[in-house]
């Protein structure tokens, strides 16, 4: 097991050396940080844990710090936590390339994979000779199905190190992958080579290139079988599946529009066309095909969900209370998540109606049902903010971090009371926390500024303004 490594001592700047205030402070962080050593090598993580986080107290600033927490949360199995520490330590040190290793696996291991890959290629970035990062983002391709980019890693891994025994027998794994799906695709060329005028032996042709993410022949088969069939709805089905894993969708509504032309009375379609509509921002195009698809089936609650979420962005929080109230109302036809969902969308819809009371009343039903569900405590702090119970959302906004610590608008909602209360220093390191796990929350960057502008710290409120002013210009740019 990894010894978690000792603080290394960081130049002091003149200025630094003389504040003896900031002396005593890595003092102590560095006495807590011995303390936290010892009780990892004896395999103590719990005294491990609450060593760091008072080395941690001591100094907030400390990425090195924060690493050794996280380390020590990594190895209780207090994943989220260590993955939000891990993200606060970058923050701090982006050339920290330890955290990135460790950020990186743990993405892995909780199927996080887009996020594994990012991670990654930003240790690369840091460090580009590292055939162990190469070997670990050729793994994180591989679980994604991305079988090319996962040679090419592979590959960079033994060019680095020749004699890297993994990525030699991970690459070899990854060959045998591809020519099983080569294999699958010389097959079903072969069926069609049979009966070419059949267009059904087509739909699994395409299927066969989306699993190899060869989309340009996924289209071209797709559209091979309108051109035999150009009525068959099996057609329309093949060319929608493969614009919604493109991501296209533009040519995804549009072919809905059309799948539904052809088979008026199939509700998934209504639902699907709903979706891809709310997608393209048509919100009132969007509605008007949930509500289609609930009239022929008004069990198909996935679209009753799509109609409230739907509702919800468009401000009409009414109807999105009522779609709600009626998921609860079928609660037997729910798995226990949508339930909570149902309560927790319910409770939020309120809150956008400034009808605090019954948020509150609905949030404590799903709690009492659904014990320590992040949303609930949400919608209380959601709720006891606005009324100007402070402290009662901060509580239940800790509640929410401690159930669910990546969330980023908890962070800075809970940065945000803080500022409120004027608790400064707590506001900051939320706020922080918030931009570490999502550095696109323009939201975050605003709150922040508005506590450093309160501080009386005006050059890094302009500073942060700014940041903000440019992620939400490269946003719009999209």
């Amino acid at each position: 097991m990894e010894d978690i490594p000792e603080r290394e001592g960081a130049a002091e700047s003149g200025a630094a050396a003389q504040n003896g205030t900031a002396d005593v402070r890595r003092r102590e962080e560095q006495e807590w940080t011995d303390r936290g050593n010892e009780a990892a090598r004896a395999g103590d993580y719990e005294q491990a844990v609450a060593a760091f986080e008072r080395a941690v107290a001591a100094n907030p600033d400390s990425a090195r710090s924060r690493y050794n927490l996280a380390l020590a949360q990594q190895y209780l199995g207090d994943r989220e936590l260590a993955i939000a520490g891990y993200r606060r330590a970058i923050d701090l040190d982006p050339g920290l390339i330890e955290a990135y290793v460790n950020l990186g696996h743990l993405y892995s291991e909780l199927g996080l994979y887009e996020e594994a890959i990012e991670t990654f290629q930003q240790a690369l970035e840091i460090d580009p000779e590292n055939d162990e990062l190469y070997v670990s983002l050729g793994d994180a391709y591989r679980l994604q199905n991305l079988y090319q980019d996962a040679v090419q890693a592979y590959r960079q891994a033994l060019i680095l190190n020749p004699d890297h025994p993994l990525a030699s027998a991970n690459l070899r794994d990854v060959r045998g992958r591809i020519n099983d799906q080569l294999r699958r695709l010389m097959a079903q060329e072969a069926e069609i080579d049979e009966n070419p005028a059949d267009p059904a032996r087509y739909g699994e042709l395409a299927s066969i290139y989306l699993d190899m993410r060869r989309y340009d022949e996924a289209l071209s088969v797709a559209n091979q079988m309108l051109a035999l069939a150009p009525d068959d709805r099996a057609a329309y089905d093949v060319l929608a599946q493969v614009y919604e894993q493109m991501g296209e969708r533009d040519q995804a509504a549009q072919t809905y529009e059309r799948i539904v032309g052809l088979a008026p009375e199939d509700a998934t379609a209504w639902e699907r066309l709903a979706y891809w509509r709310s997608l393209q921002g048509q919100t009132e195009a969007a509605l008007q095909a949930y509500r289609r698809a609930l009239e022929l089936d008004p069990q198909l609650q996935s679209a009753r969900f799509g109609l409230a979420e739907t509702c919800m962005e468009a401000e009409r929080y009414e109807e999105a209370a009522s779609a709600y109230q009626e998921l609860i109302a079928a609660a037997d036809n729910l798995q226990e998540e949508e339930l909570a969902a149902a309560y927790a969308g319910l409770a939020d819809a309120y809150n956008a109606l400034g009808r605090y009371e019954e948020a509150i009343a609905t949030a404590s039903d799903l709690l009492r049902r659904f014990e320590d569900d992040a949303e609930g405590y949400y919608q209380l702090a959601t709720a006891y903010d606005a009324l100007g119970r402070y402290q009662e959302a901060i509580e239940n906004y800790e509640n929410a971090i401690e159930s669910d610590p990546l969330n980023a608008d908890y962070y800075n909602d809970l940065a945000d009371t803080y500022r409120e209360v004027k608790r400064y220093n707590e506001a900051v390191e939320m706020a922080r926390q918030a931009i570490a796990l999502d550095p696109s929350l323009v939201l975050a960057y605003e709150t922040l500024a508005q506590i450093y502008q309160e501080m009386g710290r005006p050059d890094e409120a302009r500073e942060i303004l700014a940041q903000a002013s440019e992620l939400r210009q490269a946003s719009e740019a999209l």
